[in-house]
């Protein structure tokens, strides 16, 4: 009988976090009354809808150069003016998204595929495992991520693949944390001994029944991960070590324009507005997704 009740145990905890339509119905449902999720959602929806649009939209070329065009103002054929280089601002706005969004995606993908297998393994084995890996995450987590990301793309070099490796090894530590410690809760529950009970093997009690159950958090902290990303993606361009010109970016169109804001602020302005609302909406998205689903993490970046 209690074999039978912790298995039961395990299919009803399955359903909250595999998304059974139901659960997931009231999932939408909550995220569609809370004010955070929708504006968070919007803004990226619109953000990412220009940024895949941008190859068939009738916009001038970002990295092309025209001589006598250099610092015009805002105009019906220049909606952001063009910069010192004579480009088109509007243009070069646009493709930034792409690559910023592409950095910042790329990267926490890869810094959760990280975090997930070193926190799942340190959680659920403990011992000697756990005290290995802890001590790493403990390592990398005393750093901020932003200074761990400047040393490592510092010494690779400035370029997009490194700029993802760099916010990638920086990042991974934060996800590694969550993990180990909702794997730690998980691995004690009844579902998870049963089924250790019936014979399954680890490797199927780590990413079948102990993971999915993590899930939510996971979630959380990589929507504001991706705003994370994008304001150390733009601070590394910013300062030199980032994407290399002329591949438009935010930060180095900041970067560019602090000379020219007396007479020409546009070229900082606009760049900078973009960024800021991107990350805006996926801060608000976090938020909101974290009332939604987790209420329990309540100040975990703090």
């Amino acid at each position: 009988m209690r074999l039978r009740k912790a298995l039961n145990d395990r299919l009803l905890t399955w359903k909250m976090a595999g998304g059974v339509r139901q659960t997931t119905a009231d999932i939408l449902e909550r995220g569609g009354r809370n004010l955070m999720v929708v504006i968070g959602f919007t803004i990226i929806v619109i953000i990412i809808s220009i940024a895949l649009l941008a190859p068939v939209l009738p916009i001038a070329d970002p990295t092309s150069i025209e001589s006598g065009q250099e610092l015009l103002p805002p105009s019906s054929e220049n909606w952001f003016g063009t910069d010192e280089n004579g480009r088109d601002v509007f243009s070069r706005v646009v493709w930034s998204a792409r690559v910023s969004l592409t950095v910042a995606t790329v990267a926490v993908v890869v810094s959760m595929i990280i975090g997930i297998v070193l926190g799942l393994t340190a959680g659920y084995f403990g011992g000697k495992v756990d005290y290995i890996i802890t001590g790493t995450i403990d390592l990398f987590w005393t750093f901020p991520p932003f200074l761990l990301a400047l040393t490592f793309a510092a010494a690779l070099g400035a370029g997009l693949t490194n700029v993802i490796l760099a916010i990638s090894i920086s990042y991974w530590a934060g996800f590694a944390r969550l993990m180990r410690g909702q794997a730690l809760s998980m691995r004690e529950r009844q579902f998870v001994e049963a089924s250790r009970a019936l014979g399954a093997r680890h490797w199927r009690l780590m990413f079948m029944h102990v993971l999915p159950n993590c899930i939510a958090p996971l979630i959380v902290w990589a929507s504001i991960g991706v705003a994370d990303a994008i304001v150390i993606e733009s601070s590394l361009s910013f300062l030199g070590v980032g994407t290399k010109p002329p591949t438009p970016s935010w930060g180095w169109m900041l970067s560019s324009g602090i000379l020219y804001l007396g007479n020409a602020p546009w070229t900082s302005t606009f760049p900078g507005i973009a960024m800021v609302s991107t990350i805006l909406g996926f801060n608000l998205l976090g938020d909101g997704l974290r009332d939604v689903l987790d209420p329990r993490m309540k100040g975990l970046r703090g």
